[in-house]
């Protein structure tokens, strides 16, 4: 459960997908409402994808290196994901978590994550974000003036000196974008925690399906209004550029903290006329 859009696009990317391969999870959990007891032999345990392999996310990073301890006998499919560790010793004590499980998966969205990625497993995939199952998106109304994505956090990048003191009809991040409406978030934990400390096991499998994914479905479809209002796009954040991506919006993006857009971008979406690059 994010706030932040990108993570909510990868979600109903990967949703998308499963329809179109008519594959049905027979559980859709959030990460903290998940309970082992739901796990059977034989089950394959995926996890969706993102830009939280490494530890500029720990917590996210220490949930899935924790079920991978705990079921040892499944399968593991982690979706695209861009890897990085800003510590070679953290780096190293999770490569060792996951080299004790013999059939993990992992697909990356671009080959410095893929160098990395080889530490952990054999089985290493080079993949496009799960966001992209998602296109076209269609966009109504008239167009003006340009909108700038701009990241607030962890990952805020030098802001190039061309777009320093430019002028933009629209500044915003995702966080901004769900605005009064994070009080779904809020409620969503409230609830979640209550159905934890009951046990109710059928209330937690129902958290995801029944009240998540319709209330991502609201911000994310905010955030394709805001973009159907503009013209161009200009972002640092990987999400609106693959958002404009999915809308055909010209674009341009800034690279992140630690080259998490270039790489991407270098990979799958250099050809497009739609996308302009600038690193710093």
């Amino acid at each position: 459960m994010h706030d932040n859009i990108g993570d909510l696009l990868i979600m109903q990317g990967t949703l998308a997908f499963f329809r179109k391969k008519r594959l049905s999870p027979r559980t859709i959990s959030t990460s903290w409402a998940f309970d082992p007891s739901w796990v059977k032999p034989g089950d394959i345990l995926v996890f969706h994808g993102g830009g939280n392999f490494g530890d500029l996310y720990a917590n996210i990073n220490e949930i899935r290196e924790e079920i991978i301890t705990r079921f040892p006998a499944n399968r593991i499919v982690m979706l695209p994901q861009t890897v990085f560790f800003a510590s070679e010793a953290t780096r190293d004590r999770s490569v060792a978590v996951f080299r004790r499980h013999a059939d993990v998966h992992i697909f990356v969205r671009d080959k410095a994550s893929q160098q990395i990625a080889n530490r952990f497993s054999e089985n290493v995939y080079l993949a496009p974000d799960m966001a992209h199952h998602l296109y076209p998106i269609a966009s109504s109304g008239k167009a003006s003036g340009v909108l700038r994505i701009e990241r607030v956090d962890t990952e805020k990048p030098v802001v190039p000196a061309s777009l320093k003191d430019a002028q933009f009809d629209t500044r915003t991040d995702w966080i901004e974008v769900v605005g009064k409406d994070k009080r779904l978030i809020d409620f969503a934990w409230r609830i979640q925690a209550a159905f934890i400390k009951r046990g109710w096991q059928t209330c937690k499998k129902l958290i995801g399906p029944w009240y998540w994914i319709p209330v991502a479905q609201r911000f994310s479809s905010r955030a394709v209004a805001l973009f159907a209002r503009h013209d161009h796009i200009v972002t640092d954040r990987l999400h609106g550029h693959i958002l404009a991506c999915l809308m055909d919006k010209h674009h341009t993006v800034i690279d992140n903290s630690y080259g998490k857009n270039s790489t991407y971008i270098d990979e799958w979406t250099a050809h497009s006329d739609l996308v302009r690059l600038v690193k710093v």
